[in-house]
């Protein structure tokens, strides 16, 4: 574990290896941007996830249509932060962050785990900026099924 955070550190105080660090409320924030068109789609990574992470589907996609990996603060090449956010909170970041590097709505956002929660509280702050949500799964909403699984109830004899 140790050897993680130390290779953490080094990375946020160096470049991302793609991207740019964007400042955004005293943050320096990785973004990938690649691609051409729109809808914009923005991957919003998991709890144990970056967003090189989706590199492999950005590229992909960005071969029709924009598309933005971007770290969220505390994650990844972005800078650190104080915890907990609320998604909220997080929400509010990802606009300011795509408002500050020009990418014009709607998006296309691409939730996996943590970020499902993410991206469907940008929805409901901002539904006017968004063509629509993609939840990879499991997205938030699955943990509780994929942890307890729905068992069909039987009356007792």
């Amino acid at each position: 574990m140790h050897q993680h955070a130390q290779q953490h550190e080094t990375a946020v105080d160096g470049a991302p290896p793609l991207g740019r660090l964007h400042e955004i409320g005293g943050r320096r924030l990785m973004v990938h941007r690649s691609g051409s068109g729109g809808p914009t789609v923005v991957f919003v990574a998991g709890a144990s996830a970056v967003g090189l992470d989706y590199l492999n589907l950005h590229n992909r996609v960005s071969e029709f249509t924009t598309s933005m990996l971007y770290d969220r603060a505390g994650t990844g090449w972005s800078d650190e932060v104080e915890l907990p956010r609320t998604a909220t909170e997080v929400a509010d970041e990802l606009r300011n962050l795509l408002r500050a590097v020009g990418v014009p709505a709607p998006y296309l956002l691409v939730g996996h785990s943590l970020g499902g929660a993410y991206v469907r509280r940008f929805a409901q702050l901002f539904p006017d900026e968004v063509a629509g949500l993609l939840l990879l799964e499991p997205s938030h909403e699955d943990w509780s099924i994929a942890a307890f699984p729905h068992r069909p109830i039987t009356p007792s004899p």
